[in-house]
């Protein structure tokens, strides 16, 4: 998957919510389809609690599949914008583009990260601390190293900010879904009955 646009970046925090949509659209209505997420997205941008949001995007297949997280600073926020008449116009509007039906789930900090199969239960807590750990601890020794040389004689604060930033940005995309994937049968065991 690629990423697309999106009107303001997202970075999982410890707090809040984020909702993960997963749509299937058909790719002869993808322009249209398009179309119709600006508007959304530039709706919800104006909406109390709404802190941002991210396209991911996947147009190869016989069907375009989109992941969008879209992040609220709570639940309530979340449950305020699907109260509002704009929410409910465009998911009039959705079927229109799909291919078939939509998958919501909720999810809270580095959760909405992982690449969850549908209609699974989150993996346990223990399970994504350790993921986290796994994909953090490479990038911060990484970029530590990397930036040595421009930050050596920066105050501690500042140069362990450069090193936490560019950890973070490259712990979301894509070392966080990468892990996910290559460790699903960990994360998410078959169970044999």
């Amino acid at each position: 998957m690629s990423d697309t646009a999106a009107p303001t970046a997202l970075l999982p925090q410890s707090t809040g919510i984020t909702l993960v949509v997963t749509e299937r659209v058909r790719l002869s209505k993808l322009d249209a389809y398009e179309a119709w997420a600006r508007r959304l997205h530039a709706v919800q941008a104006t909406q109390p609690g709404f802190v941002g949001l991210h396209v991911l995007r996947d147009t190869n297949g016989p069907v375009a599949e989109y992941v969008t997280l879209v992040r609220f600073e709570s639940a309530q926020a979340l449950e305020a914008w699907r109260a509002t008449p704009a929410y409910r116009e465009a998911l009039a509007q959705l079927d229109d583009f799909t291919a078939d039906e939509v998958e919501y789930r909720e999810a809270q900090g580095l959760e909405a990260w992982f690449d969850r199969p549908a209609r699974l239960p989150a993996p346990p807590l223990w399970k994504n601390v350790i993921v986290g750990i796994v994909g953090v601890y490479p990038l911060i020794m990484l970029f530590a190293w990397l930036l040595r040389p421009v930050t050596g004689e920066w105050p501690a604060w500042a140069a362990t900010l450069a090193t936490a930033s560019l950890s973070t940005l490259f712990l979301n995309w894509p070392v966080l879904p990468w892990l996910s994937r290559l460790l699903r049968p960990w994360l998410y065991p078959t169970r044999r009955g």
